[in-house]
């Protein structure tokens, strides 16, 4: 081998058997970056961890419920990968992806009848970004009101919640996107009602290994509410050893509540991908103020470019193992507390299915229709249909 050969053979590989030197640099520099990002990630959640432990002193927690039929298909490990209007709920990272206007909706049947909506929509803003709307909104329905002095009832009231949010999503560059998605959140009941302002934010970062996609995002950082109406009002005699006084109206004191502050993680890979058949594997680390980390597993299967397949498994944090009823007494359930043999992690399953459009050629718009089944233990099951068009 001559000496111009071997120097053409160091400058161009020989068939794809070795890296040429300068592109092997390239290689190690982008693996160190993306370990510098993991590495902060990993910080971030391990900190917020630290610092919001407060179990169940958080208001405003419908904003925890699950949005899409594709998302919690996988169990919620979908902070990654999401690219849909429902990234305005996981990550609003997501959003920066979409080229033309998507419209979604979500709706399903929650726990206790309750009904749990979600509306969301992507406009593309060209070279500025993506502009993104979006509303939850949960209904709980009209209830019989009690009082003690009324044990059976005394009229009825009704109660909701909702979150109105505007979203902003960019492409920093090929790899990496961030967005911000600010709301306004509500909370109704009889006539009484709480009203906070939150952002979400997050980021994905995309690399050509084995089509690896990180996401990260921080949801619900905001005011804190409290519950305020007429509800509060109530006639007291400020003088009860004295007669003939006339009573004055008092407010009840209500006290200030944190919204659910969480973070997430999410990991994804496409470790195969074979003819007309794409699998891909995700992870999900979801943090929530008030509840212990929950960890999440799915694995979606993508046929024919139109038809996708999912199942997904939930870890999650319980007091009490569903081995327990309502017949224990409070002195037994006690007694299994103090013992600290009746809580740990227990898994929860999840499962779906997707059709596209891609797969019915002679039809002119695209639309996507998700379903997903979530085992939610002593609960029962939540289905969920979503409904998305890209105009």
């Amino acid at each position: 081998m001559t000496a111009h050969s071997l120097s053409q053979f160091i400058s161009e590989g020989h068939k794809g058997r070795r890296f040429p030197h300068d592109k092997r640099a390239t290689i190690l520099r982008k693996g160190k970056h993306v370990k510098k990002i993991i590495f902060t990630i990993i910080f971030l959640g391990s900190v917020l961890q630290a610092q919001f432990d407060n179990a169940g002193t958080s208001a405003a927690n419908f904003l925890k419920i699950g949005v899409g039929g594709r998302g919690e298909g996988l169990a919620g490990a979908y902070t990654a990968q999401v690219q849909d209007a429902s990234a305005l709920y996981w990550n609003p990272a997501g959003i920066a992806y979409a080229t033309q206007i998507q419209i979604l909706f979500s709706q399903n049947r929650w726990i206790a009848d309750m009904d749990h909506s979600f509306f969301g929509s992507i406009i593309p803003l060209g070279k500025l970004g993506n502009l993104g709307l979006s509303f939850t909104y949960l209904n709980m329905g009209e209830m019989v009101k009690t009082t003690e002095l009324s044990p059976t009832g005394e009229g009825s009231f009704r109660a909701s919640d909702f979150a109105l949010g505007l979203g902003y999503g960019k492409k920093i560059s090929d790899r990496f996107a961030v967005g911000l998605h600010a709301k306004v959140i509500r909370e109704s009941i009889s006539f009484s009602s709480a009203t906070a302002l939150a952002i979400d934010a997050g980021s994905q970062y995309s690399s050509s290994f084995m089509g690896m996609r990180i996401g990260m995002a921080i949801t619900n950082f905001g005011t804190k509410m409290r519950l305020y109406g007429s509800d509060q009002q109530v006639d007291i005699d400020a003088y009860e050893d004295l007669d003939a006084n006339p009573d004055v109206v008092a407010r009840l004191q209500t006290e200030n509540w944190s919204l659910p502050m969480s973070f997430r993680l999410g990991l994804s890979i496409k470790p195969l991908a074979y003819k007309m058949t794409e699998t891909t594997l995700s992870f999900d680390y979801y943090d929530p103020r008030d509840l212990n980390p929950i960890y999440a597993l799915g694995a979606e299967v993508k046929i024919l470019q139109g038809l996708f397949l999912r199942v997904g498994s939930q870890y999650k944090y319980f007091r009490f193992s569903e081995s327990l009823d309502d017949e224990k007494s409070s002195f037994e359930l006690g007694k299994l507390i103090e013992s600290n043999k009746d809580h740990g992690y227990v898994s929860m399953t999840a499962y779906g299915f997707g059709i596209s459009s891609e797969l019915f050629p002679l039809i002119p718009y695209k639309f996507q229709i998700d379903y997903s089944v979530s085992d939610m233990g002593l609960l029962g099951l939540v289905k969920r249909m979503t409904v998305s068009l890209t105009l």
